[in-house]
């Protein structure tokens, strides 16, 4: 993870903001301390221990893993092979800023929808590939962001997700 962001801070891509960069996400400056305590309490733990949550986008159901610590985002969906029609990843951040993601370690083509804190979609990615071994672009929205949302590739399109689509999901301590 270290060599990971010293070579993104070598090629410039760190500027003055967080970045997340690594099988989707890398965090170069968000500390750890404080988001598992955020995420303990909402719903139950899946297979892979990340907590997980309800999600309804446009009258679809997901069940989303929750990305809340520094060690999950910078796993991401790097963990599975593949990934559900009905399944997602769900990365919270601390605070809205253009969040960038690329596409490392990845298996399989996906959909990244960034959110804002009113839980509306501010950008969407279609259909991502994996990195290639000589190039891995960095994905960063126009707007800032709260939320980031991965869904399965076409998923936007499938079900019409466009900016300005809300998003719906709950997150309690209970």
């Amino acid at each position: 993870m270290v060599i990971a962001i010293a070579a993104a801070a070598a090629a410039g891509i760190i500027g003055g903001a967080i970045l997340y960069i690594g099988p989707l996400t890398r965090t170069a400056s968000e500390p750890e301390t404080g988001q598992r305590d955020l995420v303990m309490g909402w719903a139950t733990p899946s297979n892979n221990a990340y907590r997980q949550v309800n999600i309804t986008v446009n009258g679809v159901e997901l069940l989303a893993d929750i990305a809340a610590t520094s060690d999950q985002k910078s796993m991401g969906l790097g963990v599975k092979d593949t990934l559900n029609d009905n399944e997602a990843m769900l990365f919270l951040f601390k605070t809205e800023s253009k969040h960038t993601f690329w596409m490392k370690d990845m298996k399989f083509q996906i959909d990244i929808i960034w959110l804002d804190a009113d839980k509306e979609v501010v950008h969407i990615e279609h259909s991502l590939e994996p990195c290639m071994p000589d190039s891995c672009p960095t994905y960063t929205p126009n707007d800032d962001s709260l939320y980031v949302l991965e869904t399965v590739a076409g998923f936007a399109q499938k079900y019409n997700v466009t900016e300005g689509t809300p998003v719906e999901f709950e997150l309690t301590d209970s």
